[in-house]
């Protein structure tokens, strides 16, 4: 029995459910709407509202939750009694590629459920939303994708909800036009939901409804609120070889229920016709992406059992068991949900099947069905955001300003620039020239602790320039060329331009606000205005003598012919071969360091640390007790300066809390080094197979979580920078430990730029270490990002089993080979590390095995992306976490876990043998 979409498509086998059960009485009249609810009618206009006369909730007009759009009323022939009121006009957004709505107030880290519907109705006259004419475009909750909204019927309502976590005060719900029809929406709501409940959407994931239905006759009307006090809509649902039974005595829900299902849901259920097993199936969504689904049966005994009547059964999904066996509790609500999620499949098979002790049928009271979204996009810096919101909203910003200000990149927001990384996009430059500002400058700009340039050029602005500017230690350019201000310049931005940490754009001291400049002479005025830029002298000369070197060596390269070899020494020699000018760009962040000056840093490197990819890494202490790490170039040998090379430009390119940090550089005569943060911890390596492992092994939730980092450093050297970057070296040496074992890449010498789009890149020659070299770019040269994933899965391995990827006196053995033969039996406890004593989740174990043996396939394309990675590694972590914190739910509250022995349902069951 093939069942669709709950919403969107037909259901086989099902009665139709008519308009008339959503406008069925639910005797609510003269309740209040409860706390928090929020409801938009989409298209009313702005002064208007009214009760719904089933829930009696108050719907209000979108004016005051969107900022664009135009409201239009459906076509008179497709409004008719069964069209709930909600549907009779929608607001239509034919410009701007994202406009969102902002609903506000939510609670920071509460849980909602968010519902919107779409009917087109042919609001616009252009008869579109037809099978071969459809309206296609995208839903995001905040910057992550939701569902892909594609309207085939003009008749039918479109109804898309979700359960997600608020990360800020609000939630942005946003349409994204994928040229293919005019986004448009007709309601929108969302209901606050207890923390308790869903715990499969929390911080990292949300949930998308797939379907949700009541088992019963379909004359049954559909039910929401108040009977569901969180207003979820239940459909009524039964097949032909279904027949229902049904009490009207109450279900009560455990005082720790994690879905607390109303009790009306359980009064009815299904048992099979003509046999022992309820069977149902649903279809993947779109089987190019395979969302993971999440399941949730809801089950309880509502027949009084007498003498030796017993009903038991067991779950299978695609034929694998997935619970029981099982008996429901009398009159109390009971689901069985997947806390690991459904493996990926295009078809999923229920069945519910009675075992040889049941004298009874089995019976299904309820179920839900959904997809997981994974957030993988990160919302900008809130402060960031609420300062770029004022600033907007003061200034009545004409520009398409919508969303999330940085995130996803690809919807920036015009004139704004961003920095990414993995705790939170930051606003590091605002380019608002010629564009209409007036009034003083808004405070607003304060909150922006992150900006390194400010240009309100040419604009209107007046009053005095604010002194606050000069507290926003990063800022670096100030441009207030073009303006009104009649006031002074404050002495604590002169002081601070004056000491060369922030160039100021000032007209020469005259008032400009009636200059009668257009847009279009805005490029003509600035080549032509008198500028006054107080600066420095020192940066300035600093910087021209280093763009000065890199010119005379440039140039000495390109006239080589005309240079006598004999005159060159070895390191000019060296420079004029691997330098260009994008080498000599100077990053104002990183500091020069003197060889004296490093000496006294190090104690005369009196402590060494490590030996880096092109020498000595010493310890040492900045003024104020900040401790770094230097790493000393040994000699001038053509090896070791490639390497330094490629780790200052890679270091300079590179900014995330899972890569190491560049201090400063030392380029004093025939002294080269790097100066680096010091991670106290030193490196995963000590930890698995050192000293320090010896007597304080890590758990398996803090390995878990040096893996997640790490892979989180690795995804970000391959998409998070413009080009994507190849660590070449990645193995547990180069992963070192913070203060709290906090992870982070290091050693970059080895590492390779290449174009984002570029699948691979030859080399000239084989480096990396033995052991953790993907066979692949052994044989053929040819490197690429899977290179990276290969070495990772060893690491992978490592850290599962405590043991390096080849032991000498085995034969030279890889871990692959040594690992496959016990993966193939099933024996886990042979393959995990024994210092772990057993305290993991056995589940979570599986998982990170299965992850290593994707990352270490033979061939590249056969392997996950560091983004799928992150992914897994997340899962698992969340296994061990449920673990650690004895979060398993129970069903029977007879002690049996629901993710007891759970695996996937392509029929494998774990920890069994593979």
């Amino acid at each position: 029995m093939a069942m669709g979409h709950l919403y969107n498509s037909t259901l086989a086998r099902m009665a139709v459910v008519t308009w008339s059960f959503l406008i069925w009485g639910l005797l609510v009249a003269g309740q209040p709407t409860p706390e928090g609810f929020i409801s938009i009618d989409c298209g009313i206009s702005s002064d208007y509202s009214y009760l719904d006369k089933d829930t009696n909730f108050e719907y209000v007009s979108d004016d005051q939750f969107v900022d664009t759009g135009t409201n239009y009323n459906l076509s008179t022939s497709s409004i008719s009694s069964t069209v709930a009121v909600q549907n009779y006009n929608v607001r239509s957004f034919p410009a701007g590629d994202r406009n969102c709505y902002t609903l506000k107030p939510a609670i920071q880290d509460h849980k909602y459920l968010i519902r919107a519907s779409f009917l087109y109705g042919n609001y616009d006259g252009l008869r579109m939303g037809q099978d071969n004419n459809p309206i296609l475009f995208d839903l995001h909750i905040g910057v992550n994708f939701w569902a892909k909204v594609n309207i085939t019927d003009a008749s039918k309502e479109y109804r898309f909800e979700a359960i997600t976590v608020a990360l800020a005060d609000f939630i942005q719900v946003c349409l994204i036009n994928t040229s293919t029809g005019t986004p448009f929406i007709s309601s929108l709501e969302m209901r606050p939901l207890k923390t308790s409940i869903y715990k499969a959407a929390n911080a990292s994931q949300s949930l998308a409804l797939y379907g949700r239905a009541n088992v019963a006759p379909s004359a049954t009307p559909v039910i929401r609120y108040p009977r569901d006090l969180h207003d979820r809509i239940w459909y009524p649902l039964i097949f032909e070889d279904w027949i229902t039974i049904s009490t009207t005595s109450t279900v009560s829900n455990y005082p720790d229920d994690l879905f607390e299902a109303p009790s009306v849901v359980f009064q009815t259920a299904a048992i099979p016709l003509n046999s022992t097993s309820l069977q149902f199936n649903f279809e993947s969504e779109d089987g190019a992406t395979s969302p993971k689904y999440y399941a949730i049966l809801y089950f309880s005994e509502i027949q009084v059992l007498t003498g030796r009547s017993k009903r038991e059964f067991n779950i299978y999904v695609n034929g694998a068991l997935w619970y029981g066996p099982y008996s429901p509790p009398y009159l109390l609500s009971s689901p069985v949900h997947s806390i690991e999620n459904l493996a990926v499949n295009r078809r999923y098979e229920f069945s519910i099947i009675a075992t040889a002790n049941s004298t009874l049928p089995p019976l299904l009271s309820a179920f839900e069905i959904y997809s997981l979204m994974f957030l993988t996009e990160t919302m900008t810096d809130i402060g960031d955001v609420e300062a770029i919101v004022a600033i907007r909203k003061q200034y009545q910003m004409k520009r398409n300003w919508m969303g999330d200000p940085c995130a996803p990149k690809k919807y920036a927001w015009d004139g704004v620039t961003c920095t990414y990384s993995a705790n939170a996009p930051r606003i590091t430059a605002i380019n608002l020239s010629a564009s209409g500002l007036t009034g003083y400058i808004s405070t607003s700009f304060s909150m922006l602790k992150a900006i390194k340039s400010l240009d309100l050029s040419y604009n209107k602005l007046n009053g005095t320039i604010p002194g606050f500017l000069a507290n926003l230690s990063s800022l670096q350019i100030l441009n207030l060329t073009g303006n009104c201000f009649t006031e002074p310049i404050p002495d604590v931005l002169l002081k601070r331009s004056a000491a060369g940490f922030l160039i100021l754009r000032m007209d020469n001291g005259t008032n400009t606000c009636d200059n009668g400049f257009t847009p279009e002479t805005i490029t003509k005025k600035k080549l032509t205005t008198p500028v006054i830029v107080i600066v420095s002298i020192v940066p300035v000369v600093l910087l021209a003598l280093a763009v000065a070197v890199c010119i005379v060596l440039i140039s000495k390269r390109r006239q080589k012919d005309a240079v006598s070899d004999a005159g060159r020494s070895h390191t000019e020699e060296f420079l004029l071969r691997n330098m260009n000018l994008e080498d000599c760009q100077v990053q104002l962040e990183s500091k020069q360091f003197t060889y004296l000056q490093l000496e006294n840093i190090t104690n005369k490197f009196t402590r060494v640390i490590g030996q880096g990819g092109f020498g000595t890494v010493y310890h040492g202490y900045l003024e104020g007790s900040t401790e770094v790490a230097v790493k000393l170039l040994s000699g001038w040998s053509s090896q070791g300066m490639k390497e330094f090379l490629a780790e200052t430009q890679n270091l300079r390119k590179v900014h995330h809390k899972n890569l190491v940090s560049l201090v400063g550089f030392c380029n004093d005569g025939e002294h080269m080094a790097l100066v680096y943060e010091y991670l106290p911890q030193g490196s995963l390596h000590d930890h698995l197979r050192g000293k320090i492992g010896l007597t304080r092994p890590l758990s398996w939730r803090k390995r878990l979580q040096i893996a997640l980092e790490a892979a989180q450093g690795l995804d970000y050297l391959h998409k998070g920078c413009k080009q994507s970057i190849i660590h070449r070296d990645v193995k547990p040496s180069n992963i070192l430990l913070g203060h709290h074992l906090e992870a982070k890449i290091a050693d970059f010498g080895l590492s390779k730029a290449v174009l984002s789009d570029a699948q691979y890149v030859s080399t000239v020659a084989l480096v990396g270490t033995p052991g953790y070299m993907d066979p692949e770019y052994h044989r053929t040269l040819q490197l690429s990002e899977k290179s990276d994933v290969y070495s990772f899965g060893v690491v992978l391995l490592e850290i599962v089993t405590g043991q390096p990827p080849i032991v000498q006196g085995t034969g030279k053995v890889h871990i692959l080979e040594r690992v496959k033969p016990m993966l193939n039996r099933g024996d886990i406890e042979e393959i995990v590390d024994r210092r772990m004593q057993g305290k993991c989740d056995v589940n979570s174990v599986w998982k990170v095995l299965e992850l290593a043996m994707m990352c270490t396939e033979e061939y590249s394309a056969q392997r996950p992306t560091m983004a799928d990675v992150v992914v897994h590694l997340r899962e698992s972590l969340t296994l061990e976490t449920s673990c650690v914190r004895g979060d398993s739910v129970y069903s029977e509250r007879t002690g049996i876990s629901e993710n007891s022995d759970f695996r996937d349902i392509s029929g494998t069951f774990g920890p069994s043998a593979r």
